[in-house]
């Protein structure tokens, strides 16, 4: 019976529907934030509070590698100057139609963040969102002071293949 309501769904151009009943089919799997991982020197870390410090430790030394590029070159770089009419444009206010056309373009069915708010949320809200989002964004905008939440960034582990208790094996 699934089967059938797994073709029905791809037959219905309908992707989300047909990935939800494969994924109710495979059934549950282990959560990763339940797997012990192993420190830097291969020592299994149990406690959870230790290994999110590890998790931490390892996005940080991977994504904050000291750059290789040369200085000198960089300072060789010509800066293109703006026309006074380009400065002006890039500095004016957002307008309610650039926060109407940001929206629109947003794609649908993907993942919400932290906040669990979807484009598709935004986009059925209509024009009373589109003006709010356009009084924040003005707010922001104006006082040169951005939402901290739009600083923070939420990483999601993701199994590779191998040792599941190295933290290498995630991406």
């Amino acid at each position: 019976m699934i089967c059938e309501e797994i073709e029905s769904s791809v037959q219905r151009n309908d992707p989300a529907m047909a990935f939800s009943l494969i994924r109710r089919l495979r059934g549950g799997s282990k959560r990763i934030e339940n797997i012990p991982i192993k420190d830097r020197n291969g020592s299994l870390i149990l406690n959870s509070s230790d290994r999110l410090e590890r998790w931490r430790e390892y996005f940080s030394e991977l994504l904050n590698v000291p750059s290789t590029v040369d200085q000198q070159l960089i300072d060789e770089i010509q800066v293109k100057t703006l026309t006074k009419e380009e400065v002006e444009r890039q500095n004016a206010n957002p307008t309610v139609e650039e926060v109407r056309r940001a929206v629109k373009q947003m794609k649908s069915r993907k993942a919400p963040g932290s906040d669990e708010v979807t484009a598709d949320l935004l986009k059925a809200g209509g024009e009373p969102v589109i003006r709010w989002l356009f009084e924040i964004f003005t707010d922001v905008w104006k006082n040169e002071e951005m939402v901290e939440d739009w600083s923070l960034a939420l990483l999601i582990r993701l199994y590779k293949k191998g040792e599941k208790q190295l933290c290498d094996n995630y991406r």
